[in-house]
């Protein structure tokens, strides 16, 4: 998987740790400018329940609701009944917080009780009028996912339609054992599908998307039963034009996994339902709902679909995704949406093979001076893939020099070490200094062993470990000692934390 699939999956939130808090104009959310606490405490005091949105300034989908989702009149409109708290990953103790709450990836959304006990998770890539579908569904006092999976799946009670709206319109995908538990996932979702009445069909067609995806993504492969069944779901699926576009991103990015595993290479039963998937990707291209970087991403839909094929990209289709990339990035109207298109741009144009294109689009964003700290990043992945280690090292250098924000800065600095290990790996001076130099970074926060700083210091020690056993065992010991020392006067917890992250391998 590679850099910017890593930075976007790993990362498209109860303490005193300030939220950041840019105020809404009259037109906008007005987020709520104190604490997460104090936001909780509010909507006690108001007996409102908090939609918590969990973001970074440099995070390409994070513009992308920005310039679409908080832009849109209904929803900004509902949530005026909510405590609205915008926290940024970068914030002080964000980390913590994220962590908390168990959120991995940026942008997440989450609702919550006044009583801080979780409702939902929202999906991304929804259309606009399904997100305050889910809002009213919070304000009408459902109970939370959690709560009714276990009276729905343990107690045997039945669900209302309400309750199956909100079940159907959760990202399962991010739920991360919050309210699934120990379950199975897969079995799960097969449970609401049969429980789901066929007189709420947008509900049981989410339902029984969720429900493949999960079956394509889960480790086991499907049983000869359940690829037959699975094969009867998705011909439903793709039949149902009405479906296509609250599954979106169910048909552009997870059938190119599904198909292989339910049905025999080159077999009838393989080609049906791979022209029925590309059916469903032209009706979406022809979707005037789906403007900006959605638009451009109807194309990764195709690449996924020419993958699975076995076939090659048509020069016609490298012409149309030049067209469409130029049209989208002239339509950008905003500074958020200038970022998410131009991302999606960039997707495109490089997995259909134009590197150049893709690059030139980059160096105009950063001519531009828009999210540079990110797009070093992006110039560096493809130095890496052009097979140039050099100029890829002095990007990641660059990108770390120049990170905005607290766990930005350990992010990207973990990128640099990691790459230097692999490129590299003889140069102990640089990698002694570099990693040196990200300890000291931590040094500078309040609680910087937590969420996303972990899991990179954790991918940090798993790059050394494995570069101080084969090479530079002395080094290796050396950092060790030098990371204890920055770990030591945060005191035992963030000791037990640091004893954990030095054991990666």
């Amino acid at each position: 998987m590679n850099l910017l699939v890593r930075l976007l999956l790993s990362g498209f939130l109860l303490v005193s740790a300030v939220a950041a808090s840019p105020r809404g104009d009259g037109q906008g959310i007005h987020w709520y400018p104190g604490s997460v606490d104090e936001a909780f405490a509010e909507a006690r005091k108001e007996g409102k329940p908090v939609f918590l949105y969990w973001g970074a300034v440099w995070c390409p989908p994070c513009n992308q609701l920005k310039a679409t989702l908080f832009r849109n009149p209904a929803f900004v409109r509902k949530t005026r009944l909510f405590v609205p708290v915008y926290l940024d990953g970068d914030t002080e103790e964000a980390q913590k917080l994220g962590e908390k709450f168990g959120v991995l990836g940026y942008p997440t959304l989450i609702l919550f009780t006044p009583e801080a006990e979780e409702i939902t998770r929202l999906p991304g890539g929804m259309s606009m009028e399904r997100y305050p579908e889910v809002l009213d569904l919070a304000l009408a006092r459902v109970k939370p996912v959690a709560r009714l999976l276990h009276e729905i799946l343990d107690e045997g009670r039945k669900p209302t339609a309400p309750e199956l709206h909100l079940l159907a319109w959760y990202a399962w995908d991010l739920d991360r054992g919050k309210a699934l538990g120990a379950r199975e996932q897969v079995a799960v979702l097969a449970r609401l599908v049969a429980l789901t009445p066929d007189s709420l069909p947008r509900e049981k067609a989410r339902l029984n998307a969720a429900y493949l995806a999960a079956l394509a993504n889960r480790p086991t492969p499907p049983s000869p039963a359940e690829q037959a069944d699975a094969v009867k779901r998705l011909e439903a699926l793709m039949a149902d034009t009405a479906g296509w576009r609250d599954n979106l991103g169910f048909f552009i990015y997870d059938l190119d996994t599904l198909i292989p595993r339910i049905t025999d290479g080159g077999s009838p039963q393989r080609k049906e339902l791979l022209a029925a998937w590309n059916r469903v990707l032209a009706g979406l291209q022809k979707d005037e709902s789906l403007g900006g970087a959605y638009g451009l991403l109807v194309y990764s839909g195709k690449l996924h679909w020419l993958k699975a094929a076995g076939k090659d990209i048509p020069a016609s289709l490298q012409a149309e995704i030049r067209k469409a990339v130029e049209e989208a990035r002239a339509r950008a109207s905003t500074g958020h949406e200038r970022v998410a298109v131009s991302y999606a741009a960039y997707g495109i144009l490089k997995a259909s093979g134009q590197l150049e294109l893709a690059e030139r689009l980059v160096s105009e964003e950063m001519q531009a001076g828009s999210n540079n700290q990110y797009w070093m990043l992006v110039l560096a992945d493809l130095a890496e893939e052009s097979g140039n280690g050099e100029e890829a090292l002095n990007w990641y250098a660059k990108a770390w020099e120049n990170a905005r924000g607290a766990a930005t800065r350990i992010q990207w600095g973990s990128y640099y070490i990691r790459q230097l290990t692999e490129l590299t790996p003889d140069d102990d001076e640089r990698i002694m200094n570099v990693s040196k130099a990200l300890f000291a970074e931590l040094a500078k926060q309040k609680a910087p062993f937590h969420g996303r700083n972990r899991r990179a210091l954790e991918r940090v020690f798993k790059a050394l470990n494995a570069w101080g056993q084969v090479s530079s065992p002395a080094e290796l010991i050396e950092l060790k000692r030098a990371f204890v020392n920055t770990c030591l006067p945060f005191g035992k917890d963030a000791m037990e934390r640091c004893e954990a992250i030095m054991k990666a391998s």
